[in-house]
C-alpha cells in the first residue's frame, strides 16, 4: 500500500505538468523506468521528491552532451575511411575528450546523489538502470520476433 502511494506521489509529480497530452512511446518508458526504479531502490515519499530532480537534471545533461558531441564522433566513425591520419588523430582526441566528460559528469551526478540517497541505494539504482535496460532489450526483441 505504501509503496502504491509513493508511485502515485511520484507520478504526480513527475508527470502532473503533461495534462492531456498524449503519450509517446519514450513518455510510457521514462513512466515505466520511473516506477522501477522507484520499487528497485526502495524510495520513500521524500527520497523520492528529492531523487527524481537529481536524476532528471543529469539525465538531460547527458543528453546533451550525447547528442552534440557524441553525434559528431559518430559522423567521424561512419567516414572513418575517407578521413586523412591529421583528422583521424582530432577525431581521436574529441572522443577521449567525450569519455572524461562523461566520467565527470558521472562523478558529479554520484556526489549529487549521495545527499539524496545512501550509497547501496547508488549502487542498487546502478543494477536497476542495467537491470531496465536488459528488460526494455528483451520487450524489444520479443516484440520485433513476434512482428515477423
Amino acid at each position: 500500500m505504501i509503496k502504491k502511494s509513493i508511485l502515485l506521489i511520484v507520478f504526480t509529480l513527475i508527470f502532473g505538468f503533461n495534462g492531456n497530452a498524449q503519450d509517446t512511446e519514450s513518455d510510457k518508458i521514462e513512466q515505466l523506468k520511473i516506477a522501477f526504479f522507484t520499487e528497485e531502490l526502495n524510495l520513500t515519499a521524500s527520497e523520492a521528491k528529492r531523487f527524481w530532480p537529481v536524476y532528471t537534471k543529469h539525465n538531460n545533461k547527458y543528453e546533451k552532451l550525447r547528442s552534440t558531441e557524441w553525434s559528431d564522433i559518430k559522423s567521424g566513425l561512419n567516414n572513418i575511411k575517407n578521413l586523412s591520419q591529421e583528422e583521424s588523430n582530432q577525431l581521436l582526441n574529441d572522443y577521449l575528450a567525450y569519455k572524461r566528460t562523461r566520467v565527470e559528469y558521472r562523478e558529479d551526478f554520484v556526489n549529487n546523489l549521495k545527499e539524496v540517497i545512501s550509497p547501496k541505494q547508488i549502487m542498487m539504482l546502478k543494477k536497476a538502470e542495467y537491470d531496465f535496460h536488459k528488460k526494455l532489450l528483451k520487450q524489444y526483441q520479443s516484440d520485433k520476433s513476434s512482428k515477423e
